[in-house]
């Protein structure tokens, strides 16, 4: 698998957009860094070269160990792996054939903003979609009422996935970047 990624600027920012590429297949993805939380690209860049020679070797059919791998080689840059895990599932349904709705398969139900919540939860911050996933159902499952925080994204597939995470919150936020 090839990674790529350059910086663009969205919204008076800098972002950096991600591509992870297979044979005739690509997912995409972006992570946009957040100054309040003294976050720059140079730093995302760095964690990116570092997780390289990992998802150089990997085949997308690893996706659902492939980030428990990487969090082992170099932990604690849970926004990475988010927008990596967002690539990763673009390119995995590409290449397979199979929509992200039917990959995630949620329930259908509806979901309402809300404007103040207990239990907030960045799905960014949190790590892997599929932890993310895991961590709604299992908050929802104890009775905890867990809204999600949903930013907009620079890139469709992102968006796309917050979509579907968001059926398994309780509800949602609209949150803005820092």
């Amino acid at each position: 698998m090839i990674v790529t990624y350059h910086l663009e600027k969205w919204q008076g920012r800098e972002i950096i957009r991600l591509e992870l590429v297979e044979g005739k297949f690509k997912g995409i993805s972006s992570i946009v860094p957040e100054r309040s939380l003294g976050e720059n690209y140079k730093i995302v860049v760095a964690v990116l070269e570092e997780y390289e020679a990992l998802l150089k070797e990997a085949k997308s059919a690893q996706i659902f160990g492939l980030f428990e791998k990487l969090e082992e080689y170099f932990p604690e840059h849970p926004k990475v792996l988010f927008s990596l895990s967002c690539a990763m599932l673009d390119l995995f349904s590409k290449r397979y054939g199979v929509s992200l709705e039917e990959m995630l398969d949620v329930p259908e139900r509806t979901v309402e903003e809300v404007e103040r919540a207990d239990v907030l939860v960045f799905p960014e911050a949190v790590g892997h979609v599929l932890r993310v996933a895991g961590f709604l159902s299992a908050m929802r499952s104890v009775g905890e009422r867990v809204f999600l925080v949903i930013r907009e994204y620079p890139d469709p597939v992102t968006n796309s996935i917050l979509n579907l995470l968001k059926k398994l919150s309780n509800g949602f936020v609209e949150g803005s970047w820092g």
